[in-house]
């Protein structure tokens, strides 16, 4: 009792800026980590290779959207497996090590032969061994780091896909359809100055979480260690529903939207060109989405995002390729505030004491539906010989997520960020 009566107050936490300032390098690592990692640069830059891929090999545009599934279903059984990893020793090691094996991928695949097996080898091996370059590993470093700027800095951190979605096709896209041999290569080098630049800069030790009686006792040490609790509420069903609404919705046009608007005889270059434009509304999504998240309630701010996105979807089912645009913007902010508004979502209805194990599971819903999405599409495409039935099934996911995301429940009250707040999080199940 006398220590804790002469013990001092604790240190006002710094503001938003004065997080940004003390943590502006964990920040950029995770930033670069994401951008270059296996779930960010095949996923934007897979549609820029599938042309040049059909005509030298022969390969159909089914068999090559299903590398995103292949993807998808390896993401799903690794992230919890790479969140147990990562809340338990921490990201710059598992992160580094997954972004040189996926550089080296990247090398291989573009010494590719007309086998498509073993190209398809190279994709699962690459995507086993790259797994914790995802935001599973990322996000945990800014969410333990930022409290006041929190969503400001997840948007900043998963900001680089979008730089990469833009830049990408803009600066290789022609040389792609020329030579996308050389185009693999320049990815894979991107990817290994990416691990280089995450190995210097990423803090070596994750920062200590917050710790009070709450958090130290054995009850709560308990349910650190459990969360299949937290899995089987209806909060957790509501979220997972509605995130894999958006990114069924979202992910096909990010892979097809090239094809598309090559279908309709758009040249090579103009068409990465609009398909940059997804890479600057995912910037901006991720960016303003942070910062509507720190003042406003997020769902409803993904509800806001989601009309914008069914809009775009509209203006190119009614007006055909000439509003691709108006659609690559609409899916870039979706793509753009989804993962970001997980990250935050998680941490507070769930806390930072089993952050990752919860966000893998998240992702990997996320992660299911962005890689269905273009299979999807190109199995609907071929069975109805245009992208309308698609684009319609999409706009009716987004209403779906929309409805959903409305009814989430308020934020569990808790003054301690490291604390999991299990009676509110696993009883939240009505409208707020």
């Amino acid at each position: 009792m006398t220590s804790s009566l002469s013990a001092s107050p604790p240190a006002p936490s710094p503001g938003p800026l004065g997080e940004l300032r003390r943590h502006w390098a964990a920040l950029t690592a995770a930033t670069v980590g994401i951008g270059t990692g296996v779930a960010v640069m095949p996923f934007y830059t897979n549609g820029l290779f599938i042309p040049a891929l059909e005509a030298e090999f022969g390969w159909s545009r089914a068999q090559l959207s299903s590398l995103a599934l292949v993807g998808a279903v390896i993401t799903i059984l690794t992230s919890p497996l790479v969140g147990v990893i990562v809340d338990r020793w921490g990201v710059r090691l598992p992160g580094v090590v997954s972004l040189g094996v996926l550089g080296g991928a990247y090398f291989l695949l573009s010494a590719s032969g007309p086998s498509f097996a073993g190209y398809l080898a190279v994709w699962v091996g690459m995507y086993v061994l790259a797994a914790a370059s995802t935001a599973v590993s990322f996000t945990r470093t800014v969410n333990e780091r930022f409290d006041r700027a929190r969503g400001l800095a997840l948007g900043i951190a998963l900001g680089g896909a979008g730089l990469v979605a833009f830049v990408v096709p803009q600066v290789l896209g022609g040389q792609i359809a020329e030579d996308w041999r050389g185009g693999y290569r320049v990815l894979g080098t991107a990817i290994l100055v990416g691990a280089l630049l995450v190995l210097l800069l990423m803090p070596r030790h994750r920062a200590p979480a917050a710790s009070s009686p709450a958090t130290s006792s054995p009850a709560a040490r308990s349910q650190r260690a459990r969360i299949g609790p937290l899995l089987r509420t209806p909060l957790f069903a509501r979220l997972a529903v509605a995130f894999l609404a958006i990114s069924l919705a979202v992910g096909g046009l990010t892979v097809h939207l090239v094809p598309l608007l090559r279908d309709a005889g758009v040249a090579p270059a103009s068409a990465a060109a609009t398909a940059g434009f997804v890479g600057i509304a995912v910037i901006v999504g991720r960016v303003v989405s942070g910062l509507l998240v720190d003042r406003f309630f997020a769902p409803r701010v993904m509800v806001g995002v989601l009309t914008v996105a069914a809009l775009g979807y509209v203006a190119l089912v009614v007006g055909g390729p000439s509003f691709a645009t108006a659609a690559a913007v609409g899916v870039g902010l979706a793509l753009g505030a989804e993962v970001d508004v997980v990250g935050y979502l998680v941490a507070r209805y769930y806390g930072m004491a089993a952050y990752s194990r919860v966000f893998g599971v998240f992702y990997a819903v996320f992660t299911l539906g962005v890689g269905a999405s273009p299979l999807l599409m190109a199995f609907l495409r071929a069975s109805t010989g245009s992208y309308t039935a698609p684009l319609l099934g999409a706009i009716g996911l987004l209403v779906l997520a929309a409805g959903l995301l409305l009814t989430a429940p308020r934020f569990p009250a808790t003054t301690d960020p490291a604390d999991v707040p299990v009676p509110a999080a696993t009883t939240a199940g009505g409208a707020s």
